[in-house]
């Protein structure tokens, strides 16, 4: 990607992007201000580049809201990550409660429903089923999370990258091929023959 990407040296979003855009969707903070044209990082009054992309404002005129569409990737980035998140927090609840099952079976099936293994079973699903969530769903799936989502992310910024660029930059006017001649296929009023 030229310039911001999430799987080269710069990832799509500031650290400064990425905590204002989370606030101004908790509604704590409005979305004006300044901003890079390119990059949308916030530019403070009299800054002519974005630290971020090295964007010049020459380049890139700052705008003074993010635009809709960026916000989308940014939701969308973020659904990712906790889908992940959660799936690998709710394998480790099931992880609990699947032990849980198995003690409570052994239990019951070899030690008549002794307390103490009734109690060690409701301590394992408790305790173990929190532990488990935090182990799958806060380290593991948080890191596999993080991953897949830069990655979609750097694909979905190359495709609004193009169509904003697309957008953005004016229309071609025709060829002419001689002085006050019309291209060849048409006629002087602008019709195809």
């Amino acid at each position: 990607m030229s310039g911001a990407s999430a799987g080269g040296d710069l990832p799509v979003f500031s650290k400064r992007l990425d905590e204002l855009m989370a606030s101004m969707l908790a509604g704590e903070a409005p979305n004006v201000g300044r901003f890079c044209g390119y990059c949308y990082t916030p530019l403070g009054k009299h800054a002519d580049a974005c630290a971020h992309c090295a964007r010049t404002t020459a380049q890139y005129a700052p705008v003074a809201k993010i635009p809709a569409e960026f916000f989308a990737l940014y939701k969308r980035m973020r659904h990712r990550e906790s889908v992940i998140v959660n799936s690998f927090a709710f394998a480790g609840l099931g992880l609990g409660l699947l032990l849980f099952i198995v003690i409570v079976a052994i239990a019951v099936y070899r030690f008549n429903a002794s307390l103490w293994w009734m109690a060690g079973a409701t301590a394992v699903l408790i305790v173990g089923g929190r532990v488990f969530a935090g182990i799958l769903g806060g380290w593991i799936g948080d890191s596999i999370g993080y991953d897949v989502a830069r990655r979609k992310l750097a694909v979905e910024w190359q495709a609004y990258e193009h169509e904003r660029e697309a957008r953005l930059r004016p229309p071609a006017a025709p060829e002419r091929s001689e002085a006050g001649a019309a291209p060849a296929g048409t006629s002087q009023t602008g019709r195809t023959a």
